[in-house]
């Protein structure tokens, strides 16, 4: 016999009956009394039983039951559904953003069409939708996401019974190719950091040349991550030292754990003016700042490239209706430059994703564009720092600097007390 059922946020019943096959089926009745809502749910049983009918001709009768009930408008239309879907479930604020983004770009895709039931959706309009993603030159992973929630929407969808059968399921998905991004060189690191040195933005400059150290000798922090570390993330008291953060992209992030192993950032750390409150930001300058816009941590990061004299290709031009212009480096290709080194250092793969923490083997690979597999260990990681010219004979035989900031002799003094960096 049919049953009805209720699920949240819907204040529909939804009709539970077996077709001729023995097969459990799930239909929204468009009934919020449940009086009517069972009579929807018994006609649509009895359909089905009769076994000559194909099950879109029992959800069509239904359609007309429900509108001789008097609430053939409770049908949701395309947009409806969508911005239904955005409301539900417990997601991230950047999940939400870009969820609302691929709605807004699937309803104004079709246009007018938007106010059509949901039932009249067909696969040939998601496979438009797709065609249309490619002719504007985006990335195979980028539209196979699109495809992902607008699948994931419509089989919500379909589990309540408001449609018959999914279309977007009908799609197949962009084959994905690497996204051919860059890593910065050994060289163009040590430009990066040499136009630090020399005086890029003042002292916002020596706080970048900090950053960019952490980010490639931590195993590729990413720099968002890096900006908005605080004095109680790092611990040098530790054996050995490490940073500890959560990651800001991924939501429900468990405590990271990166090693300091290499001797320039962990002298970089031990001889940094430090603070004893463990809620300051290491880089207080570069702190709470996201990294999209032209004064976001990106931007001002292709400042530094300009000033380091590197040289951007553009990879993709951007479209007057979407898509970004890419470029082969950015700042990104500071972890795709750590896990290259790591590679060449001879680490292994599975300890290469470790350290910079991926779990997709077929991600971190396109990562790696080292071309010579050399000697073993991370510590093996090359020098980064720029070079230095030799001193002249007066420099040579004046005394050495006792004391000051960033001096050895305070570097060896802090590491016997273990002070926090």
């Amino acid at each position: 016999m049919a049953f009805l059922r209720k699920i949240d946020a819907s204040p529909y019943w939804i009709a539970c009956f077996r077709d001729a096959d023995g097969v459990l089926r799930n239909k929204s009745t468009k009934q919020k009394n449940r009086g009517k809502a069972q009579e929807v749910a018994s006609e649509l049983e009895r359909q089905s039983r009769n076994g000559s009918l194909t099950m879109a001709a029992i959800m069509k009768n239904g359609r007309q039951l429900i509108a001789r009930l008097g609430q053939a408008d409770a049908e949701p239309t395309i947009e409806e559904e969508f911005f239904f879907f955005l409301k539900l479930g417990d997601r991230s604020d950047n999940t939400k953003e870009r969820y609302g983004q691929i709605t807004k770009e699937f309803l104004e895709h079709l246009g007018n069409g938007k106010k059509r039931l949901l039932t009249s959706l067909t696969a040939g309009e998601v496979e438009e939708f797709k065609i249309k993603q490619l002719s504007k030159g985006l990335a195979g992973k980028s539209i196979n996401i699109k495809l992902k929630m607008i699948r994931s929407a419509l089989a919500r969808a379909e589990r309540a019974g408001r449609i018959e059968r999914n279309p977007a399921a009908l799609v197949d998905n962009v084959k994905e190719q690497p996204a051919g991004r860059e890593d910065f060189t050994k060289d163009q690191i040590k430009a990066l950091i040499g136009a630090c040195e020399r005086g890029f933005k003042g002292e916002k400059g020596k706080q970048w040349r900090g950053l960019s150290l952490t980010s490639f000798y931590s195993g590729g922090i990413r720099l968002s991550d890096v900006a908005n570390l605080r004095e109680g993330n790092v611990h040098l008291n530790t054996q050995p030292p490490i940073i500890e953060f959560i990651e800001k992209k991924k939501r429900n992030s468990a405590m990271v754990r990166k090693p300091i192993v290499h001797p320039i950032l962990l002298d970089y750390l031990l001889s940094r003016p430090s603070s004893d409150d463990p809620t300051a930001f290491l880089f207080p300058r570069l702190a709470g700042r996201g990294t999209g816009g032209e004064h976001g941590l990106s931007g001002e990061f292709v400042a530094l490239m300009n000033e380091a004299g590197i040289e951007r290709r553009v990879m993709r031009e951007g479209t007057e209706n979407g898509g970004r212009r890419i470029y082969n480096l950015s700042e990104h290709s500071l972890r795709h430059a750590a896990v290259s080194q790591l590679q060449e250092a001879g680490i292994p793969e599975d300890v290469r994703m470790q350290i910079v923490g991926q779990e997709d083997r077929e991600v971190h690979r396109n990562y790696s564009h080292a071309r010579n597999i050399a000697a073993a260990g991370m510590k093996a990681m090359p020098s980064v720092l720029p070079d230095v010219p030799p001193a002249s004979e007066e420099e040579a035989k004046a005394p050495a600097s006792k004391g000051g900031k960033g001096s050895k002799a305070q570097a060896g003094q802090r590491k016997k007390k273990g002070q926090k960096a």
